[in-house]
């Protein structure tokens, strides 16, 4: 159930954003429209995201990060777009589903998977040994820190969706991987 309905009237800063995420996605996902409530939230979270867009990780293992912090935070919103994104982006249903879980053929991005869901599972406490096992993956400290902010990224949305009860607008995916 809608707990904070999305934007309908567009006015100020929020119809210039609004109108330039219609232009580039052809739609405005009912996330966007509720985050323009606060103007400055909705900035804020695109100007991080096309931050990290241009840091270490890829598109691909950007939406695994996605996918996992999703499951994790049980946000199906999230898991519902970003099942899409990562379909486009050529990922298939079973690694999807394993993203999700965690998983991934390659070690370096199980590792990233896997510091993702702990970093939100433990609130950000990492063990000696969980930060040892990531970097023994070839996670550098760099990278470690991207990760955390793919995080912080996404858990925001997630637990915006949560506290706004926002509509899936996109194809919806089950909880259960």
């Amino acid at each position: 159930m809608t707990r904070i309905a999305p934007v309908q009237q567009h006015d100020g800063r929020a119809a210039t954003t609004l109108d330039a995420l219609r232009r580039q996605l052809g739609m405005v996902p009912n996330l966007y429209a509720t985050l323009a409530h606060s103007p400055t939230l909705l900035d804020a979270y695109l100007a991080f995201a096309d931050a990290l867009s241009k840091g270490q990780l890829t598109p691909r293992q950007r939406e695994q990060l996605a996918l996992a912090i999703g499951q994790a935070n049980r946000c199906q919103y999230c898991l519902s777009a970003h099942t899409l994104i990562a379909g486009k982006l050529g990922l298939t249903q079973d690694e999807i589903r394993r993203a999700r879980l965690g998983l991934a053929d390659d070690a370096r991005d199980q590792a990233l998977l896997q510091l993702a869901i702990a970093l939100v599972i433990q609130r950000g406490e990492l063990s000696d040994k969980q930060l040892a096992e990531a970097r023994e993956a070839g996670v550098d400290d760099s990278l470690l820190l991207e990760v955390l902010g793919q995080v912080t990224l996404n858990t925001l949305t997630n637990y915006g969706n949560h506290l706004a009860g926002t509509e899936v607008d996109f194809p919806a995916v089950d909880l259960t991987p």
